[in-house]
């Protein structure tokens, strides 16, 4: 920059302007918070995208940093030698840059410091110099700001990669929130819930450590995805929960019920086939045709695991047995159904073996008139087999296999002797 010629304030505001540009420079560098970019980039553990962007800029921060300490050591020259212009002359020293002529002894003292050369130390790493640039100081102060626009880009766009990553994850942090706010109900477990937030604070610091790649990457994003959808499903589950939670102990109370009157059912039916036994000659019979198996005793006795549920408020647990109130149900009504046939059937049996009975009286009367009609009313031996028959005609309830074979025996012994 060429500085105006005459004017004697001219270098007193050049030095204004490039010790207020320097000491803004001087103050991007300090670090504000933990949301600045620079914290960011200066984390130690930083990794991945965010951490080749650190060291990307590494050389610029050294080389900002050692220009603006020779900026401000020549500053604080300019200071002093301002101090000594206008307490008294000022002995010269140096290289003179190049001056107004007609400018005034201090005003070419103090632009001869301004122009002149502003030496830069570089270093490396280990902190031995590497590099003495000697540039105008207006120059260092504008390549330091080339050096700040650059690295300010880098922690802005790590800035906004953290607010991006942050906002993401946010999604899953209220929602995993409000399901914890409806699982003490429900009693979800608690190590369930802490696992959930122990895998988001987790997330959380993998991208704290790579907001690049937290915001631009796929595994971060897909990892946030498969905990998103972990959380929903456990919101499913909470849901289901509740619902069980409010319709369940009514239900149990209904089977409860159901179950009481199948109970009732399947007695009814035992004892209405009490006796009744099998027909001669009749088709084999079907599964039906018998005294119901018990099923009351063994559904009661698994609704109570239910009912306990209930009592201790396990709707969580319950939801892995969600079906079983259905499933009792349709067994309580299946088994009434059977109840209900195996009543049926056994008055069916009972009207048949009553006809049975009836059948066998009058073969045996027939029989009985035969023999008399053959002289033989005074044979005991078929007096004795009539007799029995007619014992067994006469039980109650009726032993159809015994009376058949009581019957068929004074038949055959009928016919055995015949006319004589």
């Amino acid at each position: 920059m060429q500085h105006q010629q005459g004017g004697s304030a001219q270098p007193e505001a050049e030095l204004h302007r490039l010790r207020a540009e320097c000491a803004r420079l001087a103050g991007a560098l300090v670090v504000r918070d933990e949301a600045d970019g620079y914290r960011q980039l200066e984390r130690p553990d930083a990794a991945g995208a965010t951490a080749r962007a650190w060291q990307d800029v590494q050389w610029r921060i050294g080389e900002l940093a050692a220009q603006l300490a020779a900026a401000q050591q020549l500053l604080d020259r300019a200071d002093l030698l301002r101090q000594r212009r206008f307490a008294g002359p000022v002995e010269r020293s140096g290289p003179v840059a190049e001056v107004d002529p007609g400018a005034p002894a201090g005003d070419t003292e103090l632009w001869a410091l301004l122009r002149g050369p502003c030496e830069v130390v570089l270093t490396a790493a280990t902190g031995a110099p590497v590099e003495v640039i000697a540039l105008p100081l207006p120059e260092v102060i504008v390549r330091a700001g080339e050096h700040h626009a650059a690295i300010l880009a880098v922690a802005e766009a790590v800035a906004a990669a953290r607010a991006t990553m942050l906002t993401r994850l946010e999604t899953v942090v209220g929602r995993l929130a409000e399901v914890r706010g409806r699982a003490a109900g429900v009693s979800v477990p608690d190590a369930l819930i802490e696992g959930l937030q122990t895998e988001i604070d987790t997330l959380r610091r993998s991208g704290e450590r790579d907001p690049l790649g937290a915001a631009d990457g796929v595994a971060w994003a897909a990892a946030r995805d498969r905990l998103a959808a972990r959380i929903t499903e456990l919101g499913v589950r909470v849901g289901r929960a509740e619902e069980l939670r409010g319709r369940l102990p009514g239900l149990v109370d209904e089977l409860r019920l159901l179950i009481g009157r199948l109970d009732a059912d399947e007695t009814e039916a035992r004892h209405a086939w009490r006796g009744l036994t099998p027909i001669p000659g009749d088709p084999e019979p079907g599964p039906d045709s018998g005294p119901p198996v018990p099923q009351a005793a063994t559904l009661r006795v698994r609704l109570r695991a239910v009912e306990r549920r209930c009592r201790r408020g396990e709707w969580w647990d319950a939801v892995d047995e969600e079906s079983e109130p259905a499933e009792i149900g349709a067994e309580v009504t299946s088994a009434a159904e059977q109840a209900a046939r195996a009543r049926d059937a056994a008055g069916i049996r009972r009207r048949r073996l009553y006809d049975y009975r009836i059948e066998l009286r009058g073969r045996l009367d027939a029989f009985q008139r035969k023999a008399f009609g053959a002289g033989r009313s005074e044979d005991l031996a078929l007096t004795d087999l009539y007799n029995e028959a007619r014992r067994r005609l006469r039980a109650d309830p009726l032993d159809a296999p015994a009376a058949d074979r009581a019957v068929n025996r004074y038949l055959h012994a009928v016919n055995e002797e015949g006319p004589a």
